[in-house]
């Protein structure tokens, strides 16, 4: 069987037309921000933790058994915001002290470049399902509970993640911007 370079090349490039064709552009984010159109934006942050909702899952001995590790996925979603070219900045809160129930919840504060002015929303994240419905003020348990993320809500939230470097500041010293803050704060 003799395969030709033409049908080589063609396969390629059809190759590269469905990966062009079915990856998300930058230009649709991005023209939804310079438009300020905030529930697109919503429902591309939904896809993203659609995307990364089952975390890290390893063995903690034969004591604790497996446990699932979140701290993988908010970076990867985050880092997703900052490899856009309309977001000036993104931080979600991983030094905050929070008490410990279930289900638990993360923001992501995110700042969009729009046409007019700069914005910051944060995106509110749940971790955890607890199973339960409400039916009018009834809550019975129809399903198990379950260890993934879960989309929330987004609102405005600004100097969010001005607050969250400052909190994360003893921790990490090699953000310039928060060192300067912070001796302004002194």
């Amino acid at each position: 069987m003799e395969i030709s370079y033409r049908k080589i090349i063609a396969s390629v490039l059809l190759g590269l037309t469905f990966q062009f064709s079915f990856a998300q552009s930058n230009s649709t984010f991005c023209k939804a921000v310079a438009n300020e159109n905030f529930n697109k934006i919503e429902r591309l942050v939904i896809k993203q933790v659609k995307r990364h909702k089952n975390g890290q899952h390893y063995y903690n001995g034969a004591g604790s058994g497996y446990q699932t590790n979140f701290t993988s996925s908010f970076n990867s979603i985050t880092n997703w915001f900052k490899n856009q070219t309309c977001v000036e900045d993104a931080y979600w809160d991983k030094c905050e002290n929070k008490i410990a129930i279930y289900p638990s919840w993360t923001i992501i504060g995110v700042k969009f470049k729009t046409k007019k002015r700069i914005v910051e929303k944060c995106f509110s994240i749940q971790i955890g399902t607890t199973g339960t419905i409400h039916l009018l003020g009834w809550k019975p348990a129809l399903f198990k509970t379950k260890n993934r993320l879960v989309y929330k809500k987004c609102y405005d939230c600004n100097g969010f993640i001005a607050l969250q470097k400052l909190n994360c500041f003893p921790y990490s010293k090699k953000d310039t911007i928060v060192t300067e803050k912070f001796n302004k704060l002194e």
